[in-house]
């Protein structure tokens, strides 16, 4: 089991907490972070892009000139390609960019993740992370306190941080159900309250955890 101090939002240490090593001291394997890096921004693009083709210019379908005795290659209409304002040759189309990405290698790269940012000292378990009001600077003043800069705060049904932090500039919430590895290496830290560390041991070992 990997052990880690447990704080408050002052940043003083008020206990430990052994997570299971599979999730929180994981082989770091670096490629899987490539991989799955990849397939959520495939995942995420939305593939609108749209051209017309010949068939599809609005055009007057007018012969351009007669046929023979000009000189110039014979044409048909004005919406071939080579005109300009004509169609689009090989015009792309609306597209799915999206492909299947196995779940075992989704876990174990998000596994890697966590591990990661532990092993680099930029993970932080917090006892809860607890707001009496929605205030943006609630959220500023606990991480000033815990020095973790641009921070990834991952916890569960968190009502007051979630509508606090959602004006940070570059730190964010995200539900532990929703932390995903493109997240976790675009912020240079992560805090983490203690039940959604629990959390994230079931949802990645699930019956193994226990």
């Amino acid at each position: 089991m990997a052990n880690f101090d447990v704080y408050d939002l002052s940043n003083k240490k008020v206990g430990s907490i052994d997570l299971n090593d599979d999730v929180f001291a994981a082989p770091l394997r670096k490629y899987l972070l490539t991989e799955v890096v990849h397939w959520q921004r495939a995942k995420r693009r939305r593939g609108t892009k749209a051209q017309l083709t010949k068939g599809q210019v609005d055009k007057t379908t007018k012969k351009p000139f007669k046929q023979k005795g000009t000189g110039n290659a014979r044409q048909g209409d004005w919406k071939s390609p080579h005109h300009v304002g004509g169609g689009v040759a090989f015009a792309a189309r609306p597209r799915d960019f999206s492909y299947a990405m196995p779940k075992a290698k989704r876990r174990a790269a998000l596994a890697t993740a966590i591990s990661v940012r532990a092993a680099e000292g930029g993970l932080k378990i917090v006892k809860d992370f607890e707001l009496s009001e929605i205030k943006t600077k609630g959220v500023v003043a606990a991480l000033g306190a815990l020095e973790t800069g641009n921070t990834l705060i991952v916890d569960g049904d968190n009502e007051n941080l979630k509508k606090s932090a959602r004006n940070l500039p570059k730190s964010k919430y995200i539900h532990h159900d929703g932390l995903n590895v493109y997240d976790i290496l675009n912020h240079n830290s992560l805090v983490m309250t203690e039940s959604a560390a629990n959390a994230l041991v079931a949802r990645l070992l699930g019956p193994a955890a226990e």
